[in-house]
């Protein structure tokens, strides 16, 4: 059987890294994967996290088996932190939710839920959109259809165009929205674009599939979320994932959510958790349990929570800055352009006003690595990256008879 296989190929995405590891440059960029990194170009664990995992280990805490949904308290955790304590949803217990590794594997496991009760739903999706999160879907043999979101040559929403594609849309068709800091683009919806786009599901039959990623990365907390609480507020029923890997900065340790949102009028919430516990213990069985249970004491601890709230907030401020010193920098080095979408978006990423081709001549003339849709991870930036950055960007838009002989390296 496995002598058979052969001529596999990497996805975009993987090629993509195993160029990079390849790359001898001394000077290479990697702006690819979704990590922050400070100013030393560390990817920091957060104070709080360390001072989490102190207590837990001093409390000598058993290994043995957790049920498949997992950490309930974690759970109960992040359904406040992401919907507030006094969200509708919360009040009336309209939510069943199990711990997952991460958010990846909760956007399968919904798939999966999904498409063995409907089977005809299809997801939509934006255009562009994180490859990986179609995977989740195919594999799990639901039908992808995309709609207009963002003109990555004009760096602008294209909502009209979003609206009139969603449009389409039939019941039980899950919609894939991103709650915030869009990835890969960084552009996000205002809470009015929200607001309409709850009227349209609500019309159509839709179902919202909301994937939070980067809570505290954009405006805040409690402001990356408000689109949200809205939609969830509006809506009968919706499914939402989270990762805690950004926002607590615990990536390696692949702790998330799904969540299933039931309507008001649902018949018997508690087969639908039987139902969602099912789903993922034919999966995996059950999540890992550290980087939920670290979270869980962080939210538990008011001290530390406060600790993680500004350890966050600074990371955020840091995020900010880092674009406006991008957006400078790439408009310095490129006369009469406007840059200003990078400073105006959210979040770790953007997307670079390049086709696939001068990405990659980018890739081999500057040694600078960015993954699909020329997304530039800001978050992982310093200041001499961006100035590298500014210069390449110069260089791929020019017009130029012939490509120069040297380069900076």
């Amino acid at each position: 059987m496995f002598r058979e296989l052969c001529d596999y190929t990497n996805d975009p995405i993987e090629a993509m890294f195993v160029r990079l590891s390849g790359d001898p440059s001394p000077d290479k960029i990697d702006l690819g994967i979704g990590v922050f990194r400070d100013d030393s170009g560390k990817v920091p664990v957060m104070r709080a996290v360390r001072q989490a995992e102190q207590q837990l280990f001093a409390r000598d805490l058993p290994k043995s088996y957790m049920s498949p949904l997992g950490n309930l308290e974690y759970c109960r955790d992040i359904e406040e932190l992401v919907l507030g304590a006094n969200h509708p949803v919360l009040l009336e217990e309209r939510i069943v939710s199990a711990q997952t590794p991460g958010a990846g594997s909760a956007l399968r496991a919904g798939a999966e839920f999904v498409h063995s009760l409907s089977e005809d739903s299809v997801v939509w999706v934006s255009e562009p959109v994180w490859g990986h999160q179609l995977e989740f879907f195919e594999k799990a043999g639901i039908q992808v259809r995309t709609y207009r979101y963002y003109d990555q040559q004009g760096s602008t929403l294209d909502f009209a165009g979003m609206l009139e594609d969603l449009r389409s849309m039939n019941e039980n068709d899950l919609l894939l929205l991103h709650g915030c800091c869009h990835n890969p683009t960084g552009q996000d919806l205002t809470i009015e674009q929200w607001d309409s786009l709850a009227d349209l599901v609500v019309e159509t039959g839709a179902v919202p599939f909301v994937d939070v990623a980067y809570q505290g990365f954009g405006k805040g907390i409690d402001e990356d979320v408000a689109g949200l609480r809205l939609i969830s507020a509006k809506v009968p029923q919706l499914l939402l994932t989270v990762s805690s890997s950004k926002s607590f900065g615990i990536y390696r340790e692949r702790a998330g959510i799904l969540s299933v949102i039931v309507s008001k009028d649902a018949k018997d919430i508690e087969s639908v958790r039987r139902k969602l516990r099912d789903t993922v213990r034919q999966l995996y069985f059950m999540a890992p349990n550290h980087g939920a249970a670290v979270v869980h004491e962080i939210l538990s601890t008011p001290e530390l929570e406060q600790i993680w709230r500004s350890e966050l907030d600074e990371i955020r401020h840091h995020v900010v800055s880092m674009r406006k010193a991008v957006r400078e920098t790439i408009e310095s080095a490129n006369p009469g352009f406007d840059a200003s979408f990078i400073e105006r978006q959210y979040g770790m990423f953007s997307c670079l006003p390049i086709s696939e081709d001068e990405q990659f001549l980018v890739e081999q003339h500057f040694h600078i690595y960015m993954l699909p849709n020329a997304r530039v991870n800001v978050a992982a930036m310093n200041g001499n990256q961006s100035a590298k950055l500014a210069e390449a960007f110069a260089w791929v838009r020019a017009e130029r008879p012939s490509r120069p002989q040297q380069v900076s390296a």
